[in-house]
């Protein structure tokens, strides 16, 4: 009765339909990424569920070469920390994923 072409139109809209579905529920995160290489220090270390400020520092670490502490990443926008990647006394390298947050 169905002929087959029928029946790979139907499966190709379901997939369709299904593709669209999980892309509108997926969370629109922004990566931040640290800018330098060191250790992670303890304070202040941004947590899941705090509010930043767009450039608000989110992780601070003391740097291997000059032993002071710097800004490793910023916020690249407003919004709300969704992910911590990283922990206190971490040793990063320079491009590491280190946070995620939410955009407000």
């Amino acid at each position: 009765m169905w002929g087959r072409l029928n029946v790979v139109i139907i499966i190709f809209v379901l997939v369709a339909f299904a593709s669209a579905a999980v892309a509108a529920t997926a969370p629109s995160w922004l990566e931040v990424k640290s800018a330098l290489a060191g250790v992670v220090e303890a304070q202040p270390l941004v947590a899941v569920g705090d509010a930043v400020d767009d450039g608000q520092p989110m992780v601070y670490v003391r740097t291997t070469l000059t032993g002071s502490v710097s800004v490793a990443a910023r916020a690249p926008r407003a919004g709300v920390v969704r992910e911590v990647l990283v922990t206190s006394g971490q040793q990063i390298e320079r491009g590491v994923l280190v946070a995620r947050i939410e955009p407000r």
